[in-house]
């Protein structure tokens, strides 16, 4: 059977978590930015190679 909840005294102060979010938010975004810089880092890597790979393909062969 469910009863309906009554707070017997009203809320008092809470802990003051605002440091501790700021500091999670900076971590989170420095992680973000960390993947982005990471997955176009890897494109422009993948990118460049081919390009070098190519090129070296074009030299002419020393026998």
């Amino acid at each position: 059977m469910m009863r309906d909840y009554e707070p017997r005294q009203p809320a008092g102060r809470v802990e003051d978590f605002t440091t501790p979010f700021c500091w999670m938010a900076g971590v989170l975004a420095f992680m973000g930015l960390f993947a982005i810089w990471a997955a176009f880092g890897y494109v422009f890597s993948l990118v460049g190679a081919i390009i070098l790979r190519w090129g070296i393909t074009q030299l002419p062969r020393r026998d």
